[in-house]
């Protein structure tokens, strides 16, 4: 078999075995805090999900099979966002990213799935605000996309606006150690007079190339 052919094998069978391979990978090897995604849309039977960090979509696959679970396709919403091929130079490097796919390969990897489908490609500070409006209450969001400070406070600031009493928001990308990048210093000031902010205790390690050694979890965020 030649490459050109089990190339194309491995991007037609990607949907169906990623979501498996993804919630094992994350089981046995490692980057274990993602099992806390799959809990809670089982907890809260999650039907409209939003997520802003789509890039490939494997992770879109698995938390949409996850949903997949107890309910039916026709009833199953999913709301990603990410530059998708708008990322420059610039905002690589702001943003600490990785260089992810055109919004036309992910939208065909996801419309596989059968569920409600809206992909938005552009810097979140523009998108998400431009949204809110067309936009359902949500019951799980999942917060990954850039990781300076200004643009996980923006895309808090909206996600938050399309909770109900049951929402779950997860945070990924909180670095204990770190106070200049990523989702603490976002997480530490929310109100928790009007939230319940849990930091989830899973940390998975890492030696980054541009930090060094890595610490990373979870934070939740729920509605009092």
């Amino acid at each position: 078999m030649n490459f050109t052919a089990l190339h194309f094998i491995k991007r037609v069978a990607r949907p169906f075995y990623a979501p498996l391979y993804n919630q094992l990978h994350d089981l046995l090897r490692g980057a274990r805090r993602y099992r806390y995604l799959y809990k809670e849309i089982k907890r809260v039977r999650a039907r409209r999900i939003l997520e802003v960090g789509t890039w490939r979509g494997d992770r879109a696959l698995s938390m949409i099979r996850t949903a997949l679970h107890y309910t039916p396709p026709s009833e199953v919403e999913y709301y990603g966002f990410d530059l998708f091929e708008s990322l420059n130079d610039a905002q690589f490097k702001s943003e600490i990213s990785k260089w992810p796919p055109s919004v036309d390969e992910v939208k065909r990897k996801l419309n596989a799935t059968g569920v409600a489908l809206q992909l938005y490609k552009g810097d979140t500070k523009e998108t998400l605000p431009a949204a809110l409006r067309a936009l359902p209450k949500v019951d799980f969001v999942f917060i990954d996309g850039g990781h300076s400070i200004e643009t996980i406070q923006n895309d808090w600031n909206c996600t938050s606006q399309l909770m109900h009493e049951t929402t779950v928001v997860i945070f990924d990308d909180y670095w204990p150690h770190n106070f200049n990048a990523g989702a603490k210093p976002v997480v530490d000031a929310i109100d928790t007079n009007k939230y319940i902010v849990e930091i989830l205790p899973i940390i998975d390690k890492f030696t980054h190339k541009d930090f060094g050694a890595l610490e990373i979890q979870f934070a939740k965020v729920t509605r009092r």
